[in-house]
């Protein structure tokens, strides 16, 4: 294999193996958000909407905890004793699914970005190449999802919909606020301060594995035969010396 193929071939895994070190650290945050029964109790009260759910506040509280943990892989968080009908409790099945493939995509991209990071910098071997490529790689995911949360913050009703449209087969989740409590304990502006908060943590967490990834390259890959710890200067060839002797002497 050529070299220049070698660092091409190099560049690939490695922002393919950043890339998939992104997209876990984004379904992290959209796993704890998605699973905070505090932060559903916070964004409810905000709204006021416990005076038209009919339960009282412990009740709610109590109601969000089994969410989360339901949520969070407790299938026997929401029993038969929930305050739901058939249609939310199908629905909620659905979005048990989803964060059970979540958790699953998750596990199994982590070995796949390990091996495509150290293998890519282990055929560049070229410490600016892989600093090149660590601070390109975020771009293949905050450019869509930036226009997304763009689409979202100027249009969230349709964003919204689009968003159900795609993640969910059937309409289930087309819930009426007279009939069915499941949309009344999770208003609009609640879902607008998770996607918030989700958009917030992923940023966060995108940049700062950048950071790390620069960072890195200044330590590891090295060339063949380059020293990575040695800060000292190699001396150069000593000077001639100089006889000050006086000529002609013997």
């Amino acid at each position: 294999m050529s070299e220049r193929m070698r660092h091409i071939i190099g560049a690939a895994a490695l922002i393919l193996g950043l890339a998939a070190l992104y997209v876990i650290l984004i379904l992290t945050a959209v796993h704890i958000v998605g699973t905070d029964a505090d932060l559903y109790y916070r964004e409810q009260t905000k709204a006021g909407i416990l005076p038209a759910t009919g339960l009282a506040d412990e009740a709610l509280r109590a109601l969000d905890q089994r969410l989360a943990d339901y949520l969070r892989g407790n299938p026997r968080a929401l029993s038969q004793d929930a305050p739901f009908n058939a249609q939310e409790m199908a629905h909620m099945a659905d979005c048990y699914g989803l964060f059970q493939l979540l958790r699953k995509v998750r596990a199994r991209l982590v070995p796949w970005a390990v091996f495509l990071i150290a293998g890519g910098a282990w055929l560049m071997q070229d410490r600016r190449r892989a600093r090149r490529c660590a601070w390109l790689s975020p771009l293949l995911l905050l450019v869509p999802l930036g226009l997304f949360a763009l689409y979202a913050a100027l249009r969230f009703d349709r964003a919204f919909t689009l968003f159900h449209r795609v993640l969910f087969r059937n309409d289930l989740w087309l819930l009426d606020p007279a009939t069915d409590l499941l949309i009344r304990i999770c208003p609009a502006s609640m879902f607008m301060h998770m996607g918030l908060r989700i958009g917030v943590y992923s940023l966060a967490a995108i940049l700062a594995g950048s950071a790390l990834a620069t960072a890195l390259t200044f330590i590891w890959p090295k060339k063949k035969g380059e020293n990575t710890w040695k800060t000292t200067t190699p001396r150069g060839p000593a000077p001639k010396r100089i006889d000050f002797g006086r000529r002609g002497t013997r």
